[in-house]
Protein backbone atom coordinates (compact mmCIF):
# COMPACT_ATOMS: atom_id res chain seq x y z
CA UNK A 1 0.00 0.00 0.00
CA UNK A 2 2.87 2.40 0.81
CA UNK A 3 4.02 2.19 -2.83
CA UNK A 4 0.72 3.60 -4.09
CA UNK A 5 0.83 6.28 -1.42
CA UNK A 6 4.32 7.30 -2.56
CA UNK A 7 3.15 7.36 -6.18
CA UNK A 8 0.20 9.55 -5.20
CA UNK A 9 2.43 11.86 -3.18
CA UNK A 10 5.35 12.32 -5.57
CA UNK A 11 3.81 11.45 -8.93
CA UNK A 12 6.41 8.74 -9.57
CA UNK A 13 7.83 5.61 -8.00
CA UNK A 14 11.20 3.88 -8.47
CA UNK A 15 11.45 0.24 -7.39
CA UNK A 16 14.79 -1.58 -7.53
CA UNK A 17 15.59 -5.23 -8.28
CA UNK A 18 12.06 -6.44 -9.00
CA UNK A 19 11.18 -9.77 -10.61
CA UNK A 20 8.91 -10.01 -13.62
CA UNK A 21 6.31 -11.59 -11.34
CA UNK A 22 6.48 -8.55 -9.08
CA UNK A 23 6.14 -6.35 -12.17
CA UNK A 24 2.97 -8.17 -13.25
CA UNK A 25 1.51 -8.00 -9.76
CA UNK A 26 2.24 -4.29 -9.46
CA UNK A 27 0.76 -3.49 -12.87
CA UNK A 28 -2.36 -5.50 -11.99
CA UNK A 29 -2.74 -3.42 -8.84
CA UNK A 30 -2.67 -0.21 -10.92
CA UNK A 31 -5.02 -1.16 -13.73
CA UNK A 32 -5.02 -2.72 -17.19
CA UNK A 33 -2.38 -2.50 -19.90
CA UNK A 34 -3.64 -0.66 -23.00
CA UNK A 35 -0.36 -0.46 -24.94
CA UNK A 36 3.11 -2.02 -24.68
CA UNK A 37 6.34 -0.90 -26.36
CA UNK A 38 9.88 -2.30 -26.48
CA UNK A 39 12.21 0.65 -25.91
CA UNK A 40 15.37 -0.37 -27.74
CA UNK A 41 17.86 1.35 -30.02
CA UNK A 42 17.40 0.83 -33.74
CA UNK A 43 20.25 2.18 -35.89
CA UNK A 44 19.17 5.12 -38.10
CA UNK A 45 15.74 5.12 -36.48
CA UNK A 46 13.53 8.11 -37.27
CA UNK A 47 11.23 7.26 -34.38
CA UNK A 48 12.18 9.18 -31.25
CA UNK A 49 11.65 6.34 -28.80
CA UNK A 50 13.89 3.92 -30.74
CA UNK A 51 16.63 6.43 -31.47
CA UNK A 52 19.65 7.18 -29.29
CA UNK A 53 18.69 10.84 -29.04
CA UNK A 54 17.72 12.49 -25.80
CA UNK A 55 14.01 13.18 -25.37
CA UNK A 56 12.73 16.52 -24.14
CA UNK A 57 10.06 16.68 -21.45
CA UNK A 58 6.64 15.43 -22.49
CA UNK A 59 3.71 13.24 -21.54
CA UNK A 60 2.64 10.12 -23.39
CA UNK A 61 -0.87 9.45 -24.68
CA UNK A 62 -3.49 10.95 -22.39
CA UNK A 63 -5.43 7.68 -22.14
CA UNK A 64 -2.54 6.29 -20.10
CA UNK A 65 -2.89 7.43 -16.50
CA UNK A 66 0.31 5.60 -15.57
CA UNK A 67 3.44 4.69 -17.51
CA UNK A 68 5.50 1.78 -16.24
CA UNK A 69 9.00 0.94 -17.49
CA UNK A 70 10.82 -2.28 -16.66
CA UNK A 71 14.56 -2.37 -17.29
CA UNK A 72 16.08 -5.50 -18.82
CA UNK A 73 19.38 -3.90 -19.89
CA UNK A 74 20.95 -0.47 -19.46
CA UNK A 75 23.64 1.27 -21.48
CA UNK A 76 26.91 2.04 -19.71
CA UNK A 77 26.67 5.77 -20.46
CA UNK A 78 23.66 8.09 -20.60
CA UNK A 79 20.05 6.98 -20.88
CA UNK A 80 18.92 8.56 -17.60
CA UNK A 81 15.21 9.13 -17.07
CA UNK A 82 14.39 12.75 -16.22
CA UNK A 83 11.19 13.88 -14.48
CA UNK A 84 9.52 17.23 -13.67
CA UNK A 85 6.27 17.80 -11.77
CA UNK A 86 3.97 19.60 -14.24
CA UNK A 87 1.55 20.61 -11.48
CA UNK A 88 4.37 22.47 -9.70
CA UNK A 89 5.39 24.25 -12.92
CA UNK A 90 1.82 25.28 -13.61
CA UNK A 91 1.35 26.70 -10.10
CA UNK A 92 4.44 28.90 -10.58
CA UNK A 93 2.86 30.65 -13.58
CA UNK A 94 0.94 33.93 -13.24
CA UNK A 95 -2.82 33.46 -13.13
CA UNK A 96 -3.34 35.02 -16.57
CA UNK A 97 -0.87 32.53 -18.07
CA UNK A 98 -2.62 29.65 -16.32
CA UNK A 99 -5.89 30.77 -17.91
CA UNK A 100 -4.28 31.05 -21.35
CA UNK A 101 -2.93 27.50 -21.11
CA UNK A 102 -6.40 26.20 -20.29
CA UNK A 103 -7.48 27.31 -23.77
CA UNK A 104 -4.64 25.65 -25.69
CA UNK A 105 -5.01 22.32 -27.49
CA UNK A 106 -2.10 20.28 -28.85
CA UNK A 107 -2.07 17.90 -31.77
CA UNK A 108 -3.28 14.44 -30.77
CA UNK A 109 -0.68 11.73 -30.27
CA UNK A 110 -2.58 9.35 -32.55
CA UNK A 111 -2.43 5.74 -31.44
CA UNK A 112 -5.98 4.50 -30.95
CA UNK A 113 -8.86 4.36 -33.48
CA UNK A 114 -10.98 6.96 -31.67
CA UNK A 115 -8.18 9.52 -31.30
CA UNK A 116 -9.15 13.01 -32.39
CA UNK A 117 -7.17 15.80 -34.07
CA UNK A 118 -6.31 17.62 -30.86
CA UNK A 119 -6.42 17.36 -27.07
CA UNK A 120 -6.26 20.11 -24.43
CA UNK A 121 -3.08 20.97 -22.57
CA UNK A 122 -5.19 20.81 -19.41
CA UNK A 123 -8.20 18.55 -19.01
CA UNK A 124 -10.12 17.71 -15.84
CA UNK A 125 -10.58 14.12 -14.70
CA UNK A 126 -13.63 12.57 -13.04
CA UNK A 127 -12.27 13.61 -9.63
CA UNK A 128 -11.86 17.25 -10.61
CA UNK A 129 -8.06 17.01 -10.87
CA UNK A 130 -5.99 18.52 -13.67
CA UNK A 131 -4.64 16.23 -16.40
CA UNK A 132 -1.64 17.64 -18.25
CA UNK A 133 -0.90 16.73 -21.87
CA UNK A 134 2.29 18.14 -23.38
CA UNK A 135 4.95 17.52 -25.98
CA UNK A 136 6.80 20.46 -27.50
CA UNK A 137 6.62 18.84 -30.95
CA UNK A 138 2.81 18.63 -30.72
CA UNK A 139 2.28 22.32 -29.95
CA UNK A 140 0.37 23.93 -32.82
CA UNK A 141 2.14 26.63 -34.84
CA UNK A 142 -0.30 29.31 -33.72
CA UNK A 143 0.53 28.56 -30.05
CA UNK A 144 4.31 28.29 -30.25
CA UNK A 145 4.80 32.00 -29.54
CA UNK A 146 2.01 32.23 -26.97
CA UNK A 147 3.56 34.03 -23.94
CA UNK A 148 2.11 31.44 -21.54
CA UNK A 149 3.56 28.54 -23.53
CA UNK A 150 6.92 30.30 -23.81
CA UNK A 151 6.96 30.94 -20.05
CA UNK A 152 6.12 27.28 -19.37
CA UNK A 153 8.99 26.15 -21.58
CA UNK A 154 11.29 28.62 -19.84
CA UNK A 155 10.32 27.16 -16.46
CA UNK A 156 10.99 23.66 -17.77
CA UNK A 157 14.51 24.70 -18.83
CA UNK A 158 15.20 26.40 -15.49
CA UNK A 159 13.94 23.56 -13.29
CA UNK A 160 16.39 20.94 -12.03
CA UNK A 161 14.78 17.61 -12.92
CA UNK A 162 14.76 14.41 -10.96
CA UNK A 163 17.26 12.15 -12.72
CA UNK A 164 17.22 8.35 -12.43
CA UNK A 165 19.28 5.73 -14.20
CA UNK A 166 17.35 2.48 -14.18
CA UNK A 167 19.36 -0.66 -13.57
CA UNK A 168 18.50 -4.20 -14.58
CA UNK A 169 15.20 -5.31 -12.97
CA UNK A 170 14.28 -1.77 -11.88
CA UNK A 171 10.73 -0.46 -12.30
CA UNK A 172 9.84 3.19 -12.88
CA UNK A 173 6.21 4.31 -12.82
CA UNK A 174 5.01 7.87 -13.40
CA UNK A 175 1.64 9.56 -13.22
CA UNK A 176 1.38 10.53 -16.88
CA UNK A 177 -1.26 13.17 -16.13
CA UNK A 178 0.99 14.99 -13.67
CA UNK A 179 4.67 14.37 -14.45
CA UNK A 180 6.58 15.38 -17.58
CA UNK A 181 9.28 12.85 -18.45
CA UNK A 182 12.20 12.62 -20.85
CA UNK A 183 15.64 11.04 -21.12
CA UNK A 184 19.25 11.97 -21.67
CA UNK A 185 20.99 10.77 -24.86
CA UNK A 186 21.81 7.06 -24.94
CA UNK A 187 25.56 6.75 -25.36
CA UNK A 188 28.32 4.22 -24.68
CA UNK A 189 27.40 0.61 -25.45
CA UNK A 190 23.76 1.60 -26.29
CA UNK A 191 22.83 -1.92 -25.21
CA UNK A 192 19.62 -0.75 -23.56
CA UNK A 193 16.24 -2.48 -23.37
CA UNK A 194 13.24 -1.23 -21.43
CA UNK A 195 9.67 -2.42 -21.78
CA UNK A 196 7.05 0.32 -21.48
CA UNK A 197 3.44 -0.20 -20.42
CA UNK A 198 0.58 2.29 -20.65
CA UNK A 199 -1.90 1.69 -17.84
CA UNK A 200 -5.58 2.54 -17.60
CA UNK A 201 -6.67 2.53 -13.93
CA UNK A 202 -9.27 0.14 -12.61
CA UNK A 203 -12.74 1.64 -12.55
CA UNK A 204 -14.03 2.24 -9.04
Amino acid sequence: MYMKEELLDKGFLHLVNQSEESLKSFINSLGEIIFTTDVIIKPDSKGMITSARGLDFHTDHHKAKYIVWYCYKQTDKGGESILIDAESLYEQLPKNYQEQLKGIELFEHKIFPDDKESYPFIAIDENGKKKFYYSFWLVKNEDKQNPAMLELQKLIRQTEPIKLKLKEKDILVVDNHRVFHGRTPIEGSKDRFLKRFWILPHQL
